[in-house]
């Protein structure tokens, strides 16, 4: 048998009590989210102004490199680079040390004669050429003309050691200073017949010693860290050369 038309259909249980109106849920019935149920998570909050943004995670110790640390490493990695560069071409083409303590190579020539009749044609005052026995090597001359023209010859001695000679039309303050700081006179002597002076510095920790001879048009000056033997025989070589 049908039930009457006037009848409404028994309501699920739970969803309504007995005596409310169709549709409404009582109060007794069971929460309808699952927000709502025990060990749920919280819904996360929202604002005024639209849903609540996550909560920032914080920052890990092991970030990733980023374009400009990456850019600043590689900066750093090309001046290091290119300054070992420098330092290395640097090196192998002027060496290392003091100009005393570097060495003649043996295939190199020095055309010392060859210099001195250049500059012969222009200086006012006759230039030296030494003609030095074997243990000796010429290693620069150069002429440097203007309103004091000079004649500079460097050689190594037989000790390996450097010697120069310096020639201009007299032996001026200036000369003797650069060469010999503190200048003192050692002695007065003669040599090739040419008043000259043995000197050395008087500068603490200096050992380099000299003679100084004044001729009627020329001034000469040898010196070095050598023993006064040797500063002697250049200068005996280079004035025989001046008169001869």
């Amino acid at each position: 048998m049908h039930a009457p038309d006037d009848r409404a259909p028994d309501a699920p249980a739970g969803d309504r009590s007995p005596d409310a109106p169709a549709g409404v849920r009582s109060p007794d019935a069971p929460a309808g989210r699952a927000a709502d149920a025990p060990g749920a998570d919280p819904a996360p909050a929202t604002s005024a102004d639209g849903p609540a943004l996550a909560p920032q995670q914080p920052k890990s110790a092991y970030e990733l490199p980023s374009r400009k640390n990456t850019v600043l490493r590689n900066m750093v990695w090309a001046l290091a680079l290119t300054m070992a560069v420098v330092v290395v071409i640097g090196i192998a083409f002027f060496g290392v040390g003091s100009t005393d303590e570097r060495q003649t190579l043996e295939n190199s020539e020095v055309d010392v004669a060859g210099s001195a009749e250049r500059a012969q044609a222009v200086a006012d005052f006759p230039v030296a050429v030494p003609t030095m026995e074997d243990g000796w090597a010429e290693r620069s001359a150069r002429f440097t003309d203007g309103d004091s023209p000079r004649w500079k010859a460097e050689y190594t001695s037989p000790d390996s050691s450097l010697v120069t000679l310096i020639e201009e039309s007299d032996v001026s303050a200036p000369m003797l200073s650069a060469a010999l700081p503190g200048t003192l006179v050692e002695e007065e002597l003669t040599l090739q017949g040419v008043p000259c002076q043995a000197l050395r510095s008087g500068e603490d920790g200096s050992e380099k010693t000299g003679i100084s001879c004044e001729g009627e048009d020329f001034g000469l000056l040898v010196y070095g860290a050598v023993s006064s033997e040797a500063i002697r025989s250049l200068t005996e070589a280079a004035l025989a050369d001046i008169q001869a």
